[in-house]
């Protein structure tokens, strides 16, 4: 697939299955404004994690990297009745802007904003929410500490619980592309292989939507 059939097949997605409302369709540009980075999920992948949180019935998610609000947003509107979000961002800036968003979304009683790095804050949420307690995690930040958060991430999701983690096709480089003579490996291709081939796990595949989202079944 050419990059343009690629940005077409993205947009006619986003168009037919993911359409913004007022909130979500302004978000980023007031995001930027005030200095965040041009960074986001996108709307085709937030519908798939509102989805995933309905499908899984989630009562409890987690996301580390909140940046916006943008993905905290899609996935608190899937939550089930009740249910909650606690997402974390190290930039306190980026969390008093995703809670004033998720505020005029309508859903900032359904996610709690919390400061801190998630290779540090899931060995704390283990203690605090005990083992098996989560339904979701969404992991959307730095790429190089995945696969140390495994150990946690594991302990904290309830069997049949869902892993998704962002940027699983395109980060910096396409995963799926040749490496060229001296180049070092990917970190999401060693990422995407060291999950696939987890006995941990019980089924994941990557879903060819924003800049890929690998799902995984624990």
């Amino acid at each position: 697939m050419t990059p343009q059939r690629w940005q077409r097949t993205s947009e006619y997605i986003r168009a037919v299955f993911a359409r913004e409302d007022r909130v979500l369709a302004g978000l980023m540009d007031r995001a930027i404004a005030e200095g965040l980075p041009s960074i986001d999920a996108g709307p085709e992948s937030g519908r798939v994690l509102q989805m995933l949180a309905m499908l899984t019935g989630a009562k409890l998610a987690l996301e580390v990297g909140t940046l916006a609000g943008v993905s905290a947003i899609w996935i608190a509107r899937g939550l089930a009745p009740g249910g909650r979000l606690i997402s974390f961002d190290i930039e306190p800036k980026h969390q008093r802007i995703a809670a004033r968003e998720a505020a005029a979304a309508g859903v900032g009683d359904r996610v709690e904003f919390r400061i801190g790095r998630g290779a540090e804050v899931l060995p704390q949420l283990q203690r605090e929410l005990g083992a098996g307690s989560v339904d979701l995690i969404f992991l959307d930040a730095q790429r190089s500490e995945y696969l140390p958060m495994m150990t946690s991430v594991k302990a904290l999701l309830r069997p049949r619980g869902v892993l998704v983690i962002d940027n699983a096709l395109h980060a910096g480089r396409w995963t799926a592309d040749a490496y060229e003579p001296g180049e070092s490996p990917d970190t999401m291709d060693e990422v995407n292989r060291a999950i696939a081939s987890d006995g941990d796990f019980a089924a994941s595949t990557i879903l060819p939507v924003g800049n890929g989202l690998l799902v995984v079944v624990h």
